[in-house]
Protein backbone atom coordinates (compact mmCIF):
# COMPACT_ATOMS: atom_id res chain seq x y z
CA UNK A 1 0.00 0.00 0.00
CA UNK A 2 1.42 3.22 -0.71
CA UNK A 3 1.29 6.61 1.63
CA UNK A 4 -2.01 7.92 0.02
CA UNK A 5 -3.98 4.57 -0.07
CA UNK A 6 -2.43 4.51 3.56
CA UNK A 7 -4.39 7.87 4.69
CA UNK A 8 -7.31 6.57 2.27
CA UNK A 9 -8.00 3.72 4.13
CA UNK A 10 -7.50 5.71 7.74
CA UNK A 11 -9.90 8.14 6.60
CA UNK A 12 -12.27 5.46 5.60
CA UNK A 13 -12.41 4.09 9.04
CA UNK A 14 -12.93 7.36 10.63
CA UNK A 15 -15.95 7.49 8.60
CA UNK A 16 -17.08 4.00 9.59
CA UNK A 17 -16.87 4.91 13.19
CA UNK A 18 -18.74 7.66 12.52
CA UNK A 19 -21.16 6.06 11.38
CA UNK A 20 -21.59 3.55 13.52
CA UNK A 21 -21.96 6.65 16.38
CA UNK A 22 -24.26 8.50 14.67
CA UNK A 23 -26.38 5.24 14.53
CA UNK A 24 -26.03 4.15 18.26
CA UNK A 25 -26.84 7.96 19.40
CA UNK A 26 -29.81 7.94 16.73
CA UNK A 27 -31.78 4.75 17.52
CA UNK A 28 -32.65 5.55 20.63
CA UNK A 29 -33.45 9.20 20.26
CA UNK A 30 -36.36 7.63 17.56
CA UNK A 31 -34.74 8.49 14.69
CA UNK A 32 -34.96 5.19 13.27
CA UNK A 33 -35.16 6.07 9.36
CA UNK A 34 -31.32 7.85 10.40
CA UNK A 35 -30.20 4.76 12.75
CA UNK A 36 -31.29 2.69 9.66
CA UNK A 37 -29.27 4.94 7.09
CA UNK A 38 -25.91 5.13 9.21
CA UNK A 39 -26.37 1.33 10.16
CA UNK A 40 -26.48 0.58 6.43
CA UNK A 41 -23.19 3.27 5.57
CA UNK A 42 -21.54 1.59 7.96
CA UNK A 43 -21.92 -2.47 6.57
CA UNK A 44 -20.94 -0.67 2.95
CA UNK A 45 -18.02 1.00 4.22
CA UNK A 46 -16.91 -1.92 6.53
CA UNK A 47 -17.04 -4.64 3.96
CA UNK A 48 -15.07 -2.24 1.26
CA UNK A 49 -13.04 -1.84 4.07
CA UNK A 50 -12.38 -5.65 4.71
CA UNK A 51 -12.10 -6.35 1.37
CA UNK A 52 -9.69 -3.80 0.44
CA UNK A 53 -7.54 -4.79 3.43
CA UNK A 54 -7.30 -8.72 2.53
CA UNK A 55 -6.29 -7.28 -1.57
CA UNK A 56 -2.98 -6.11 0.24
CA UNK A 57 -2.73 -8.39 3.06
CA UNK A 58 0.67 -10.31 2.55
CA UNK A 59 -0.01 -14.05 1.41
CA UNK A 60 3.12 -15.46 1.66
CA UNK A 61 6.00 -13.89 3.87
Amino acid sequence: MTDVERKLYRLLLFFDAVAIVISMVAGPLRHTSMAIGAAISAGIISLCLIAYGLYFWPWKR
